[in-house]
């Protein structure tokens, strides 16, 4: 985040197509899911309904996520990185982005890489978050990408808040914060692009 803007911007769209490449490696029959991941997120979200850390108003949050989980895993399955966001990420000595913690990759919906932009991203730099996407797309960026991405970090926002319960009261108060950032950025999400995204180009 120290750097200028343009370099951010510019690390970022390093990110998205490295993304990319980890997308388009050929999937083996084995690894190849055998059902979505629908129903396991309606079980998470199920979970964060019937806990004691619910955020008041949520309900409209929930009924998005009901009324929309089919736009999720409809694109080919690929090998996910699990974790890529800039957590996960470094600048190499010679100035470019090098990936780390592979120990979460699976098979599934490329799509749902992108949500934790949104839980861990903005909050250091949104000059990359924008381009990791702008790359990862090559400046296209698709509608049903961006409905898919609501559909995600709308989950995310309130199932991170049950998935922090056991941490503690500091952990649970910080995935509310996100929770509270992402309501505002997709405008209770009657929007599916983020504010941030429309923030400014690089």
């Amino acid at each position: 985040p120290t750097l200028p803007e343009k370099r951010q911007y510019l690390l970022g769209k390093q990110a998205g197509k490295i993304l990319k490449k980890i997308h388009g490696i050929p999937v083996a029959a084995e690894d190849m899911p055998k059902e979505t991941h629908k129903a396991k997120k309606l079980r998470q979200l199920d979970s964060y309904i019937a806990s004691d850390v619910r955020v008041p108003g949520d309900e409209a949050v929930i009924k998005y996520v009901r009324d929309n989980i089919d736009i999720i895993w409809n694109q080919p399955p690929v090998y996910q990185h699990g974790g890529f966001h800039t957590g996960n990420l470094v600048l190499t000595d010679d100035g470019n982005i090098g990936v780390i913690d592979f120990n979460r990759w699976s098979v599934g919906d490329p799509y749902e890489e992108f949500y934790k932009l949104e839980s861990f991203g903005v909050e250091v730099s949104v000059p990359y978050c924008i381009g990791q996407i702008d790359a990862y797309f090559d400046d296209a960026v698709p509608d049903i990408f961006w409905r898919t991405l609501a559909v995600y970090v709308a989950h995310a926002s309130l199932y991170s808040i049950k998935w922090a319960e056991p941490f503690g009261q500091k952990d649970i108060d910080g995935m509310v914060e996100r929770y509270v950032m992402a309501n505002r950025d997709f405008n209770g999400f009657r929007e599916t692009v983020p504010l941030w995204y429309k923030s400014g180009k690089y």
